[in-house]
């Protein structure tokens, strides 16, 4: 739809009489309005704007967009703008809002293809760290029932149903190439733990108790990719809890791909050194030894390599660290509960190895066969 002469010079040089323009009584509204001058971008631009202001301002009418297809129509707007990194922002910013009030819209961003969009604009501009940072802060949203909340954690009929809206966006996503488009953008900005921490922590939620999405994220570069950031970044506490929780997800998923995996790309020797690097910090520490108990279960082969690489020592030895860390710093009782939860952590981790059918002997670590 072309757009008067005179108003592509008004939004070329904005005036407070073309801000009123865009001014409406309710965001339905304001959706007929860009549907009118979707092809200026300045119009586009505060049409989205105006939309995000009205679902802050009136959150009911978040009901109302969703009677009259909001999302579809919102696509077919903005299919022209994915090189357009201001409108994408305002979009971005826009689902936010939209999610915040509920999850009515989540199973539409995706199969409308809004959020196809966003990732399009993702890939087109992969040095965009901004930009790649809100699309995944996007797509960990559709994979949640809502803000914080994975889908299937509240116990309810509601949440159930919603759980299959999400489990159905995971699969879309990842058919759609996201995990190729995230191991570009690692591979591209590999120096910035921003991007790690974003990527890890959206493939976290892609395959959260989704089999079939954490198959192929295994199948993909992403384990190296992991491995790799453990190493490049073991002494920066956010990126490796974020690797660490990733890597717990695809046990999780997963178990059999992802021991495997744990041990073809070197993660025991990676989180032995993550370990050793953040003994003063207990959360860290627990999510690195969360990802060794899961992949030491029911699994010889991790066991054996376990043992060779004298892990027993170095666990107590950093077991020992964190206790003396957590005592200088401890006030009352709360850091002495803490390193008693990672005690029971570690303890699971040795009745693992303990638990074998094979004999292996070690310097450090001997496995005999045991009656359980």
């Amino acid at each position: 739809m072309a757009v008067s002469p005179s108003l592509v010079e008004h939004f070329s040089k904005p005036s407070s009489l073309v801000h009123m323009l865009f001014y409406r009584e309710s965001a339905l509204d304001v959706l007929l309005l860009l549907e009118q001058y979707q092809f200026d971008v300045y119009a586009v631009k505060r049409c989205l704007t105006e939309i995000a202001r009205h679902l802050r301002d009136t959150p009911t009418s978040v009901k109302d967009l969703h009677v009259h297809n909001f999302v579809p129509r919102l696509c077919s707007c903005l299919q022209p703008y994915t090189t357009n990194f201001t409108i994408i922002s305002c979009l971005c910013l826009l689902l936010r809002r939209l999610f915040s009030l509920g999850g009515t819209h989540h199973s539409s961003v995706v199969t409308s293809g809004l959020w196809k969009v966003v990732v399009d604009a993702m890939k087109h501009d992969s040095g965009n760290v901004n930009l790649f940072e809100m699309g995944c802060a996007l797509t960990s949203a559709l994979c949640l029932e809502r803000s914080g909340v994975a889908h299937g954690t509240i116990l309810s009929a509601a949440s159930y149903a919603f759980s299959r809206v999400v489990e159905a966006n995971q699969i879309e996503m990842v058919q759609s190439g996201v995990l190729d488009m995230l191991c570009v953008a690692m591979q591209t900005n590999n120096q910035l733990s921003s991007v790690y921490i974003g990527a890890a922590q959206t493939v976290a939620n892609l395959v959260y108790k989704n089999a079939g999405t954490a198959d192929r994220a295994l199948k993909s570069d992403l384990p190296q990719l992991f491995s790799m950031g453990l190493h490049s970044f073991f002494k920066d506490a956010a990126v490796v809890t974020a690797l660490a929780q990733v890597l717990f997800q695809l046990h999780v998923a997963s178990p059999p791909k992802a021991q495997h995996s744990y041990l073809t790309w070197g993660c025991v020797d990676r989180v032995r050194a993550c370990l050793a690097a953040h003994v003063a910090d207990v959360d860290t520490e627990y999510h690195l030894l969360r990802t060794l108990e899961v992949t030491l279960r029911d699994n010889e082969p991790a066991k054996d390599v376990f043992c060779a690489k004298e892990m027993p020592f170095h666990l107590v030895t950093i077991f020992e660290d964190v206790i003396t860390a957590v005592s200088q710093r401890r006030s009352g009782g709360g850091g002495a509960s803490s390193a008693a939860f990672l005690s029971f952590v570690s303890a699971v981790i040795f009745s693992h190895v303990a638990i074998m059918t094979n004999v292996t002997t070690s310097s450090t670590c001997t496995r005999g066969t045991s009656s359980a």
